[in-house]
This record gives C-alpha cells, sequence and structure tokens, in this order.
C-alpha cells in the first residue's frame, strides 16, 4: 500500500512540474511584443530607436518601407526586421555622418533586411557581444560595412557589402559564421581579419581589387564548409569554399579549372596572409553570376575612384604650389639682401656711411612681415 501511494505521489509531483513549466513557457511567450515602426502616422512608433527604447528583451521589431534618419543603438535583446524583407525598401540614414549608423552592444540580438547608409564609421557595428544575427541587409559608403570588435560566435549571412572602405573587418573576434555574403566593388579589403581566429567564411562572394587584406593573419581561420549538396551562392549544385573574383575579370574562380564539372575549382586557393580554400567556386552556372553581378553598381564604384584620383591629384596640386612658393619668396629675400649689401659697399667706398635711419628699418620690418604673411 505504502509503495502505491509512493508512486502516485511521485507522479503528482512530475504532473505539477510540467504544469509548473508550461505555465511558464506560456506566460514568456505571452510575455514577447510586436512593436511596429512606420515612418507614416500608422505604426506604433515613427523611429526606429523609439521603438528599440520601449521594447523589453524578447521583443520583436518590425518597421515598415521608408527612410529613417537615426543612428540606432540596440542595447536589448531584440530581433529588429524590415516588413518587406527588401532592404532596397527600408533605408536607415545615419543622422550623425561620424558614427556608426547601426551598433549593437547585446547578445542575441537579431538585425535583417535593411540598407544602411551615410556613415563614415562602420555601417553595423558589433562591439562585445555574442550570437547576433545579421542578416539579408545592404551596407554601403562606409568606413568599415560590417565591423567586429571582440565578438564572438556571431552569424554574419547574406548581405550585400558594397562601395566600402573595407567590407567586413573583425578585430579580436572569434569563431564568428561569415555566409553567403557578396562583397564586392569596396575600395580597400573585401574582407580584413586582425587577431581574429576560428572564424567560419564560406559561400561568400569576392569581387574587390583585394579581397583579403594582405596585412591580416588569416591562418587560424576556415575558408570552407565540408562539401554538401546544395546550391551555393553562383548556382554551383554544391557549397564548398568561395567564389573569388577580381575587377579585371582575372580571378581565381573566373579563370579555374573544374575537369569533373561539380562547380568546385580542381585545385585549392592559397589565401593572402595565410590559409587555403580547399573547394574554391567555380562558374559553373554563367547566368547565375550574372545575375548576382546585377545587383551590383560597377559604374559606382567606377565614379568613387576618379572622384577620388582627383581629389588626390588636388592635394598633389597644392602641395607642389606651396613648395614651388617657399623658395621663390626667400630667393626674393636673397636678391634684396645683394642689392642692399652692394649699395653698402659702394657707399664705403666714398666715406664711411651711418646705419639706415629709423625711417628704413621700419620699411623693411614692413616688408618682411608682408612677405612672410603672403607665404
Amino acid at each position: 500500500m505504502r509503495r502505491i501511494k509512493g508512486h502516485n505521489f511521485r507522479a503528482f509531483k512530475l504532473t505539477a512540474l510540467a504544469i509548473t513549466l508550461a505555465v511558464l513557457c506560456t506566460c514568456s511567450a505571452s510575455s514577447a511584443s510586436n512593436l511596429r515602426v512606420s515612418s507614416a502616422t500608422d505604426g506604433d512608433y515613427i523611429s526606429i530607436q523609439a521603438a528599440i527604447d520601449e521594447a523589453e528583451a524578447g521583443d520583436t521589431i518590425f518597421v515598415s518601407p521608408g527612410t529613417y534618419v537615426e543612428n540606432l543603438n540596440i542595447n536589448k535583446q531584440v530581433q529588429i526586421w524590415s516588413e518587406s524583407r527588401k532592404p532596397e525598401d527600408t533605408v536607415i540614414k545615419a543622422a550623425n555622418p561620424t558614427k556608426s549608423a547601426v551598433e549593437i552592444s547585446v547578445d542575441r540580438a537579431s538585425f535583417s533586411g535593411f540598407a544602411i547608409e551615410g556613415s563614415e564609421n562602420a555601417g553595423i557595428l558589433l562591439t562585445g557581444v555574442n550570437s547576433c544575427y545579421i542578416n539579408n541587409n545592404r551596407v554601403q559608403g562606409a568606413e568599415y560595412g560590417i565591423l567586429l570588435k571582440g565578438s564572438d560566435s556571431n552569424t554574419i549571412s547574406n548581405n550585400l557589402i558594397t562601395l566600402d572602405e573595407e567590407g567586413i573587418r573583425l578585430e579580436s573576434s572569434n569563431s564568428n559564421d561569415i555566409i553567403g555574403n557578396t562583397i564586392a566593388y569596396n575600395y580597400g579589403p573585401g574582407i580584413s581579419l586582425e587577431v581574429s581566429s576560428k572564424n567560419l567564411i564560406y559561400n561568400n562572394y569576392f569581387k574587390n581589387a583585394e579581397n583579403v587584406d594582405e596585412k591580416a593573419a588569416n591562418a587560424e581561420n576556415l575558408w570552407q564548409s565540408p562539401l554538401k549538396t546544395k546550391k551555393n551562392i553562383v548556382g554551383g549544385p554544391y557549397i564548398g569554399g568561395n567564389f573569388w573574383a577580381d575587377l579585371e575579370g582575372k580571378g581565381y574562380s573566373e579563370n579555374g579549372v573544374d575537369e569533373n564539372s561539380n562547380g568546385i575549382c580542381d585545385t585549392s586557393y592559397n589565401i593572402t596572409g595565410g590559409g587555403n580554400d580547399n573547394y574554391p567556386l567555380f562558374p559553373k552556372v554563367p547566368s547565375a553570376v550574372k545575375v548576382l553581378e546585377s545587383s551590383l553598381n560597377s559604374s559606382a564604384y567606377e565614379q568613387g575612384l576618379a572622384g577620388r584620383e582627383k581629389s588626390t591629384s588636388s592635394d598633389t596640386t597644392v602641395n607642389k604650389t606651396e613648395e614651388s612658393t617657399e623658395p621663390a619668396v626667400e630667393n626674393a629675400s636673397d636678391e634684396n639682401t645683394t642689392d642692399e649689401n652692394a649699395t653698402n659697399a659702394e657707399g664705403s667706398e666714398e666715406k664711411e656711411s651711418p646705419g639706415p635711419g629709423p625711417e628704413i628699418v621700419g620699411l623693411a620690418v614692413g616688408a618682411a612681415y608682408f612677405l612672410r604673411r603672403n607665404r
């Protein structure tokens, strides 16, 4: 009888525990809210930052199409998604260009579906965070498209990163997944890793003058996944390494050999700074590469280069003008000194001449000041 009672009591405790857990899970799920941001008047908020400030951990913020001029500080564990899932529809333009457009400083935040513009710093900055999810964004015109500082185990996937000084940069950031991104037409390195290791970098499309920062040590990072049957970023049948292109059409993938026609180059690619991509992608489906290229703006890149060259040329001209002007002034001073000495020498042959009077001294000082100011 005691054994039966003990068994029933144990069953009761297990049932009570299950009910308690179910209630707690239900309460937790029900406590998460959906907040809506709209640049019109039909949303809960008209700015994304206002929604972040009001949100609680676990909330999801949906942002309707429009342009939002603000710098975001994501310091709560929230998910921020554009409603359309189309970056070209929902633009975040930095209100203060000297700051990062979007800064994430909390673990397990998600940010997806936006166009990021207008920052002279980072488009998206992750600082000291883990397990964040940055997906399906278009970042352009920044010093760094996406910058990770002291951040581990984050996922950076399916983003378009273009027309930045550097595409993706990792500083003291480890074990991050960088997957399926298009990193093209950036003015500096497509990706740069400084004191960062064990990062998994695969199925990305690289097309920059310098795809990997040659100054970085990359040997401890992985540049491919195990081969698996799935469409890759350039339409091939296998996921493996990355697609390596360059601005002249002479990239490793573009000129590789694929004798067995599996969409993987037959030989590995040596990564700048160390390491290897053992499964570099081959353009098995040329039409897929053309579609990908159609999403890029090569003419804007060329215009940017022309502007840079013009600016550099102007700076060089100014420097040369300053250099040529300085000796001319010095020569003029030398000539005046020579003439004065000659006059004094001629006068001394006739009779001893007193020093210049106060009026002459004043004129000489004034002339010297005038010449120096003009320099």
